[in-house]
Order: structure tokens, then sequence, then C-alpha cells
């Protein structure tokens, strides 16, 4: 691999982990923050404005690389970050605190968009599905280093250090990226003109699918957002049907790009059930502590990583949906595993590494056919879109697959089962709409 090539994994590698470790890290210093900023019921705003910011982020992304050069977009995505971390750690009171994390929160979603798109830009097949298969594990690498790193901070300094810890890292990043974001294959269509009415009505969309999702509030206004998310859905599409550049390319989405999309969401949805509830499970039911339930969620950072050094070999011997089946059926296997021996941490820990081998196939798939199948003109959009479907999945997830876990089902006696169950229905409709979708596929090739 040239210098170059290990530069831009190297930035891609600190990019997304800066974005990755902020839930793990910062979730160990609530109770601190709580006390210190004599905050009562709303500590969770840190969270919840966080992802409401990086969801605004996504969608804009691609619109903006075809007017600047993605180092511009890079550069500023990572001062975002760096401003909000240095004001969040700076913040006097939680007012200022929920302010800096919007901005922290903005400056990720940039990031994060940019994680998708930098590969097809940077790499070829199958070189590119070794760099996404590392970039997308250091998610779970977070997982173990987050309450590491952040219990160390939290030993010997304040909590103010939490996010500081960022600014050397993002330093560093600027330095990489400016040196090897360089890629011959840009394309720039700055002459045309910015969909203003799509990008208004998409956001609008946005705001009911966040209220109806992620709301707490009562259960007709629920109802009344989704039935309003729905049909500002038929509107965008109506609207960006006649548009001869829309910031929505509706064309795109074909059958193919809409089931991985759908996929996709549903995938980011199951990985927050396991990734987030999965260690509060090990640690307040089994008793281990942050640092153990994180060794134990590590080997799906370890087998999505691996499997990415494989993928194309597999591919090789079947078909598109053959390879997807065979990752829900990994991620099913591995769900009734955990289910049986719910109380044995090690058989838990060697269970994911079937769910790391899904995930990395899905993720990964998903990726690619987003980046080969789309017209070269919207890839950028289209990229960008699917980074939100993913952020909203995350976002979603958590606020769902939490709900899911505090449920009290008969006969279901651990917490962690109805997630497990949840996961297992899931994939029942995936692996039961791919089937219906290839019907006249073959699983291996001839």
């Amino acid at each position: 691999m040239k210098l170059k090539s290990i530069g831009v994994v190297t930035a891609l590698v600190l990019i997304m982990f800066m974005s990755a470790i902020e839930t793990s890290i910062v979730s160990l210093a609530l109770p601190t923050i709580r006390n210190d900023l004599n905050v009562k019921d709303s500590i969770s705003l840190i969270f919840a404005i966080y992802f409401i910011a990086i969801v605004i982020a996504n969608p804009i992304v691609g619109e903006l690389l075809d007017r600047i050069r993605i180092i511009y977009i890079t550069i500023s995505g990572i001062s975002l970050f760096l401003v909000g971390s240095l004001l969040s750690g700076l913040s006097p009171d939680f007012g200022f605190l929920v302010i800096s994390r919007f901005i922290q929160g903005l400056g990720a979603g940039v990031m994060m968009a940019l994680g998708q798109i930098v590969p097809k830009l940077a790499f070829e097949i199958p070189l590119r599905y070794k760099i996404m298969g590392v970039v997308g594990s250091v998610w779970g690498i977070s997982s173990i280093i987050g309450p590491l790193l952040g219990g160390a901070i939290l030993e010997f300094a304040t909590w103010h250090w939490l996010f500081f810890v960022n600014i050397p890292i993002a330093l560093v990043a600027i330095i990489l990226v400016f040196i090897t974001f360089h890629f011959d294959n840009e394309a720039n269509n700055s002459h045309h003109k910015l969909d203003v009415k799509g990008l208004s009505i998409f956001y609008v969309f946005i705001f009911f699918l966040l209220i109806a999702l992620m709301g707490h509030g009562p259960a007709y206004l629920t109802i009344i957002s989704i039935a309003l998310a729905i049909i500002t859905v038929v509107i965008l599409v109506k609207a960006e049907s006649n548009v001869a550049r829309p910031f929505i390319p509706v064309k795109e989405f074909n059958s193919m790009i809409g089931l991985v999309f759908v996929t996709d969401f549903l995938y980011a949805i199951m990985l927050m059930g396991y990734n987030i509830y999965m260690p509060i499970y090990l640690q307040d039911k089994l008793g281990l502590t942050p640092l153990q339930s994180g060794f134990v969620v590590f080997p799906i950072s370890l087998a999505w990583l691996t499997l990415n050094f494989t993928l194309d070999k597999i591919e090789a011997k079947l078909t598109r949906k053959g390879l997807y089946l065979a990752a829900f059926t990994a991620l099913f296997i591995c769900g009734v595993c955990i289910y049986v021996g719910v109380h044995l941490p090690l058989f838990i820990a060697v269970s994911f590494l079937l769910a790391g081998a899904s995930f990395g196939t899905i993720y990964t798939k998903d990726s690619v056919i987003t980046q080969e199948e789309t017209d070269p003109n919207n890839m950028k959009r289209m990229m960008s879109l699917y980074t939100l479907t993913k952020s909203l999945g995350n976002s979603i997830g958590s606020t769902v697959m939490g709900a899911i876990y505090a449920l009290s089902i008969p006969f279901i006696y651990l917490s962690i089962q109805n997630i497990i169950i949840a996961t297992l229905i899931i994939l029942l409709a995936l692996m039961i709409i791919w089937a219906f979708f290839f019907r006249k596929s073959n699983i291996f090739r001839s």
C-alpha cells in the first residue's frame, strides 16, 4: 500500500474513532456531569442533541461535495467537531454544554458521511472491502477503548477532559487530510442550482420522523407525526421527480437500492441493541466491569474486520442473494446461541463472532452496492443519504431497543432476551423479503 493510501486510511480511522467513541466515553460521566452542573431530569439531552445534529448534517454533505472539494468539507467537519469538543469541555452550565454538543454533532455528521464516500474515491475493489472493514470495525473497538479511556480520565481528572481528549486527535486528522485527501476522480457540479425546495421538504420529513420515533409524548402526537411524515414523503417524491438535479435523487431508488437502504436501517437498529444493551446486561446482571463487558462485545469488531479481508473470495462463490441470506442466517444463529447461553459471558463472546461476520458483510455490501449502482453524478448524494439511513437506525435503535429492553414479557426472565427476540423477528422478516425479492435466483453460482 502506498504512503498516501496509508495516510488516507489513518485519517479515516481517526475521523470515525472520534465520532464513535463519543457515546461510550461520555456515558460514564453522566452522573458526574449531572451533579456538577445541577441537572435534574434532562441529562439525556447530552446524547439526544448529538444524534439530532448528526441526522441534520448527514444529508447535506453530498450536496456540498458537488460544489466544494472534499478536502475542505472534511477539514470543516473535523473543525466543527474540534470546536464543539473544546466548548463542551469549557461549558460553565448545562445549556452551554447542550449547544456545544450540537456543534460537535454537526461535525460528527459530516465526518460519518465522508467515511462512506472517501473509500469509493480512493480505493478500488477488493482493497476497498478491506479498508471499509477497518473503518467499520472502529465502532466496535471504541466500545472497549471508550470505558477504559473514560474511566482513566475520570480517575485522574474532571469530566471536562473527556472532551478535551478529542483535540489532539482532531489536529492530527486535519494534518493527514490536508496532505492526503487529493483525489483525481472528484466530480464538480457547482453550476447546478441548489434544490432549496427539496432540501426544505426533506428536513420537514426528518423533523416529523424524529418526533414520531424518538419522542416521549402522548400516543396521539406520535400517530399525528407518523401521518405527517408519510404525507411529507409523498409531497417530496412528487416535487423531486420534476427537478433536473434534485436534492433527493428519487429516480435512483430502484427496488435494489431501496432494499439495501431498508436492510441497512434495520441492521443499524439491531447493532444498537447488541452494542448498547448487551454491555448494560453484562454489568447489571452478571456483575462484569465496563472493560470486561467491552471485551465480550469485542468479537463483533474482530470478525467484522477479518471478514472484510476475505469478502471478495466469499462473494465470488455466492450470488448476491446467497451472500445476504448467509449473513442473515449467521446473525440468527448468533441470537439463538446467546439466548440459550445468556448466563455464559465467554459463550456470548464466541457467538458474537457470527454477529461480526454478519454485520461486516451487510454494511460493506450495502455501501458498495450504493456506490456502484447509482449514477456517478448522484453517488455523493446517495452515499450521504445512505449514511443518514444508518444514523437514523442508530438513533431510533437506541430508543426502540431501550423500550424493548425495559418490557416485562411473560416467560422471559432477562431483559436482554427481549432484545434477542426482537432481532430474530427482524432477521426473519429480512430473510422473507430477500428470498421473495430474489425468488428466481440461485444461492450458489453455477
